[in-house]
C-alpha cells in the first residue's frame, strides 16, 4: 500500500488519531486502560460524541471525541462511567485541545459572509477580525467543539492538546 500516494495517504489516516481523546482521559496511556474495556464511557456521555476508533485503525477500540454532531459539555458523565477511577474534582475545565480554522476552506476567508461559528462558543474563543474573518483565541479555547458542529464546510476541527 505504501507504492502509491493513495496507499500512503490511507495509511497516514490509518495511524492518525480521528480526535482527541475525551476530556480527563488525556495524558493516560489509552492503549493501556481502554483495549479490554467495556466502554462505559461511550453510553454515559450525554451528548453522544465518545466513539471508538474502529477495527481496521491502529487505535482500535479506543475512545476519541466526534464533534460532528455535538460538543463536550464538561458534564463528567465519562469520567463518572470510567472504571479506572479517574478523578475529576474542582471546577477547572480541562484542555481538550485547541480548535483550528481551515483558511482554505473557510467560506469566510474567501470574501463570502459566514459568521456560524462565530458566538457559539460559550468561551468566547471565536472572535471575527477585519472583513469578518474567523480567529481562534488559543488562550482562551479549550477544545470544546461546539464549533465544529456549526460550521457549514466542515472548516473547523480540534487538534488534540499536547501531553
Amino acid at each position: 500500500s505504501f507504492l502509491s500516494r493513495e496507499g500512503r495517504a490511507r495509511e497516514a489516516v490509518r495511524q492518525h488519531p480521528l480526535g482527541p481523546p475525551p476530556p480527563w482521559h488525556r495524558g493516560l496511556q489509552l492503549d493501556r486502560y481502554c483495549t479490554d474495556c467495556a466502554h462505559p464511557c461511550t453510553t454515559a456521555c450525554q451528548p453522544a460524541i465518545i466513539h471508538l476508533h474502529p477495527a481496521e485503525h491502529e487505535m482500535a477500540g479506543l475512545p476519541y471525541l466526534d464533534f460532528s454532531s455535538a460538543g463536550c459539555t464538561f458534564c463528567k458523565a465519562c469520567v463518572e462511567a470510567c472504571p479506572i477511577g479517574i478523578e475529576a474534582t474542582g471546577t477547572a475545565v480541562p484542555d481538550i485541545g485547541k480548535a483550528e480554522v481551515n483558511r482554505e476552506t473557510c467560506i469566510a476567508w474567501h470574501e463570502i459572509i459566514c459568521q456560524s461559528c462565530i458566538g457559539v462558543c460559550e468561551f468566547e474563543a471565536i472572535t471575527s477580525t477585519y472583513m469578518r474573518k474567523p480567529e481562534v483565541n488559543n488562550d482562551l479555547c479549550n477544545g470544546c467543539g461546539i464549533c465544529v458542529k456549526y460550521c457549514p464546510l466542515n472548516a473547523l476541527t480540534v487538534s488534540p492538546a499536547s501531553d
